[in-house]
């Protein structure tokens, strides 16, 4: 890492060539990386004219052809050797990463979620426990992707932003100082909090995509990409669903002893939008504006953000007291839209984060140590 020029020259494995996975690998090529990009087989058309010709070409807030050391379908070959191991992946699909990457992480390895999608880097270390992996691996996860991005065609994509304001943290919390350091000059927007639990509580898709999918069924089920989601689906009734279970998530963070800003000044924070209100925030932001509705409800904005995310919030209310009511309201109705019990499910309560049963300074000490 050249903390000068803002580069890095190491081996670096890119996991997920999705929008946030292509654009995180372009920027790092473009300042000097060695780049290997993975996705699993099932995905292989994200990858397309790579596999042929390994570049990507960039466009936006960073611009040119990056070059890839690699790109492959072979999880053990990209990750053999790499320095830094970051995972652009939707929150759904880290139990598997964590089952099918577990052996291939030697000592010392680090792996970043980018973003962690509420409890990732404590699911992570959970399922890696289950496998007997007993070496040494730091665990780390954003609040949010490092990148606002779209894929374009086959070999591109468009990088709007780089993110202000992500919240970053690594587990064991003892480590977030130094990895963040490695890490600013590459990804400048990181932001160090005190653990891996108060970056979950940074996340804001939990907040804001369920309230909207929620506000928006009909036309959802009816129009599905035709319709905006920010643009056409927030309004000011909607707004309020949002700032609800924002109330609440900040409600959790200050019984954690957490002091975090609401949804919309973390947007503004984060370079999203330039007003604090829930309604224009969302609903009037021109980098959200031209996004599209998902094609239907079986969608991550509700089985990631209700299932990982509000559920989440549920269990942690229960744990310390604090009523949850527009968040419960929330994972009831969307486990009666896609017939799921995602209440039951739980697959990030409060048990499968290992984090019941702990007082405030037992939970601060595995926090930070690992282990308590």
């Amino acid at each position: 890492m050249d903390k000068a020029t803002g580069t890095y020259s190491g081996t670096v494995a890119v996991l997920g060539a999705g929008n946030g996975g292509k654009a995180v690998a372009a920027d790092l090529a473009l300042q000097g990386a060695r780049v290997r990009l993975f996705e699993w087989q099932d995905y292989q058309a994200n990858l397309a004219a790579l596999l042929e010709e390994p570049i990507l070409e960039a466009e936006g807030v960073v611009s040119g052809e990056a070059r890839l050391e690699m790109v492959s379908t072979d999880l053990a070959e990209v990750v053999d050797g790499a320095e830094l191991v970051i995972a652009c992946l939707q929150g759904l699909a880290h139990e598997r990463l964590a089952l099918e990457l577990g052996p291939h992480l030697k000592e010392g390895a680090f792996l970043l979620l980018n973003p962690g999608s509420t409890g990732g880097a404590l699911e992570v270390r959970r399922l890696l426990a289950e496998q007997g992996v007993a070496r040494r691996i730091v665990i780390a996860e954003t609040g949010t992707l490092t990148h606002c991005s779209r894929a374009q065609g086959a070999r591109g994509v468009h990088i709007g932003l780089r993110v202000e304001h992500v919240a970053f943290a690594a587990f064991p919390g003892a480590e977030t100082e130094a990895w963040w350091h490695r890490l600013r000059p590459v990804f400048p927007g990181l932001k160090p909090k005190a653990d891996v639990l108060e970056v979950s509580l940074c996340n804001g898709n939990p907040v804001i995509h369920p309230a909207i999918m929620l506000g928006n069924l009909a036309v959802i089920e009816r129009q599905g990409e035709q319709h905006l989601f920010y643009a056409e689906g927030v309004t000011p009734a909607v707004a309020k669903i949002i700032e609800a279970v924002d109330k609440e998530r900040m409600a959790l963070a200050k019984a954690l002893g957490y002091d975090l800003m609401s949804e919309p000044e973390m947007c503004v924070a984060q370079g999203y939008a330039s007003s604090t209100s829930y309604y224009e925030c969302y609903g009037q932001s021109p980098v959200f504006r031209e996004l599209k509705s998902p094609s239907g409800v079986d969608h991550r904005y509700l089985l990631e953000d209700v299932g990982l995310g509000l559920v989440t919030y549920v269990s942690l209310g229960n744990m310390l007291g604090v009523e949850t009511p527009a968040a419960r309201s929330v994972v009831a109705i969307a486990s009666a839209i896609t017939g799921r019990d995602l209440l039951a499910q739980g697959r990030r309560t409060v048990e499968k984060l290992g984090l019941a049963g702990m007082d405030e300074q037992q939970r601060r000490t595995f926090l930070h140590l690992g282990a308590l």
